[in-house]
């Protein structure tokens, strides 16, 4: 692997981790406001029902 490849590579999961970190966000938005249900959530935020559903629980136990 060349060192631009592996820029390249750091880069792109640098992005990644940007998207996943702003669709938590996002639904961690829906969740405060409490207007949706979680497969909606889900949906619009593009996570995993799971995931919803494992930041809904980290909000119950804060």
């Amino acid at each position: 692997m060349t060192l631009q490849m592996h820029y390249q590579e750091k880069y792109e999961e640098g992005l990644e981790q940007g998207a996943e970190r702003e669709k938590v966000e996002i639904a961690k938005r829906m969740l405060v406001d409490g207007n949706l249900p979680e497969d909606k959530i889900a949906l619009f935020s593009g996570l995993g029902l799971e995931r919803v559903l494992e930041l809904k629980n980290e909000f119950e136990l804060v």
